[in-house]
């Protein structure tokens, strides 16, 4: 028959209790603290795990900022590029062709209504967020746009827009107000000729493309300009050589064409009524008919000429002053060219114009000035530059309207405002023109909040993954790392019966008290 001595008895019942009070120990500090463990090691298997998800929520927490910064700046970004946009739609509305209503100011009702829209783009242009402009480009820590004042009137010495525009018509339309085309009448070897010649400064002025006459009675010619001389240059001609006098109804027309390209034709009637007006020519019916008539046809193409030069011509050079100014920003030879004061030629000089723009200007892409890694595989773009076409153009656009000067030049004459109504026609439908895009067209603002839209759509979908992958990872991390408490509970309870239990078993053997063994 095996029997247990007595000390054996006694080294197992002290083992035991040990272990059953290392147990209640444990089983407490877990119902303190939450976790199964205090170390990695004690969850042996899911270490590797747990240690793995920590890493992943650690990585997503970094991003969080990021991505929170990236959102913020992109829905003002948003923001500003639908205000803009509903500047640009309102100005078409506000730029009316037919509403020449001057108020005390000087300025039309419609130039009004254009300037606030110009003032709140180049305040949305200006949008920054913690100190950084949205729309500057790299880094930008100050305003990209410059105020409304230095943009019309210069600032430091410089030019603004207005003075710009002013040089442009002195060039364009001339000193005499006739698009640089000199009118002459001669009369070699008798017969009368009258001769439309262009002033060749610089391409200033009005291109003589074309002369016709419906009669053979007028014989018609163009002659190349002369540069062969180049202290004498001698410009285009057009001629109109009268080898009889023309009958009622003859007609004769120059077709001129503007500096942008798009063309105007003069055309004259021959009438023998003295009052028939503007478009018609009076026969002759002096001595010398056909003289008479040609000096009278002289006189209605100078006016004519004239009347598109201080209307149709003035409204094209303001649009050229426009597109010199802002496109002075953004385009592979920034260098504006700015005529002289008299009109008679360039400007040799840089650096004449006041920096409307000065945020980051280089040949990059405007979209890599702002880069915003939000994942470990998943980085954004979403860089902009006020001097973007999108933007540069509607600055453009509004500006040159708001600065044009719409008064008579004689008021209460209804000639002078007539030329006025007129030139006040051709740059409204210019500016109302370039600021529309119907159909399917998106305009440059449209287009570059669509680009927006996007990369704003990426950050909160990644965003929201990650939010939804760091919950996940802290369910399964509790799992692994966390005790349920009342499951550890009822294990304590289980514990400390069993240690009752256990001791009175022992205190019997070995005469212990409670005192001594928690010793």
């Amino acid at each position: 028959m095996n029997t247990i001595g007595y000390s054996k008895s006694h080294s197992y019942m002290l083992d035991l209790l040990m272990q059953q009070k290392t147990q209640l120990e444990n089983k407490s500090i877990q119902l303190t603290s939450g976790l199964k463990s205090q170390t990695y090691g004690g969850i042996s298997s899911d270490s590797r795990m747990a240690l793995e998800l920590r890493r992943e929520i650690s990585n997503i927490e970094v991003y969080e900022d990021s991505n929170a910064i990236a959102s913020i700046q992109l829905d003002l970004m948003g923001k500003s590029l639908e205000h803009m946009e509903k500047m640009r739609s309102e100005s078409v509305s506000a730029i009316d062709e037919n509403n020449y209503t001057l108020t005390t100011d000087g300025q039309t009702t419609s130039q009004q209504a254009t300037e606030i829209m110009l003032n709140e783009t180049i305040s949305q242009l200006n949008s920054e967020v913690n100190g950084y402009y949205l729309f500057g480009g790299k880094d930008a820590i100050e305003p990209p746009v410059a105020s409304l004042d230095a943009i019309m009137d210069g600032q430091g010495g410089k030019l603004g827009l207005k003075e710009l525009m002013k040089r442009y018509e002195n060039a364009h339309v001339g000193a005499s107000e006739n698009g640089r085309i000199e009118s002459s009448v001669t009369n070699p070897l008798g017969v009368p000729t009258l001769t439309l010649q262009q002033d060749n400064v610089e391409g200033f002025g009005f291109e003589i493309t074309s002369v016709s006459a419906s009669s053979a009675d007028v014989a018609t010619a163009v002659t190349p300009e002369d540069l062969t001389d180049p202290l004498n240059p001698e410009g285009k001609k057009g001629t109109f050589a009268f080898n009889d006098t023309p009958s009622v109804g003859d007609t004769i027309e120059v077709e001129l064409e503007l500096p942008d390209g798009s063309k105007s034709v003069v055309k004259l009637s021959a009438t023998d009524d003295p009052d028939a007006g503007e478009g018609t020519f009076l026969i002759g019916t002096g001595a010398n008919p056909a003289l008479e008539s040609a000096q009278n046809a002289q006189a209605a193409f100078d006016k004519a000429i004239g009347d598109i030069a201080k209307t149709e011509l003035r409204a094209v050079a303001d649009v050229q002053a426009g597109e010199e100014f802002f496109g002075n920003h953004g385009r592979t030879d920034p260098a504006p060219k700015v005529p002289k004061a008299d009109g008679s030629g360039y400007e040799t000089a840089s650096d004449l114009l006041v920096d409307w723009y000065t945020g980051t200007e280089n040949s990059d892409d405007p979209r890599s000035d702002k880069v915003v890694q939000i994942d470990d595989n998943v980085r954004v773009e979403y860089g902009a530059r006020a001097n973007e076409s999108a933007f540069s153009e509607q600055l453009q656009n509004l500006a040159v309207f708001v600065a044009a000067d719409f008064t008579a030049e004689t008021p209460d004459d209804a000639e002078s405002e007539g030329v006025a109504k007129s030139y006040y026609a051709s740059l409204a439908d210019k500016s109302d023109d370039a600021l529309s895009f119907a159909g399917d067209r998106n305009s440059g603002i449209q287009s570059v909040a669509s680009e927006m839209s996007v990369v704003n759509t990426t950050v909160k979908r990644t965003a929201e993954r990650q939010k939804q992958a760091s919950l996940t990872y802290h369910n399964t991390l509790t799992g692994l790392e966390n005790v349920d408490k009342t499951e550890v509970g009822t294990e304590i309870a289980v514990l400390k019966t069993d240690l009752d239990a256990s001791f009175q078993a022992t205190s019997i053997l070995l005469n212990l008290t409670i005192t001594d063994f928690l010793r």
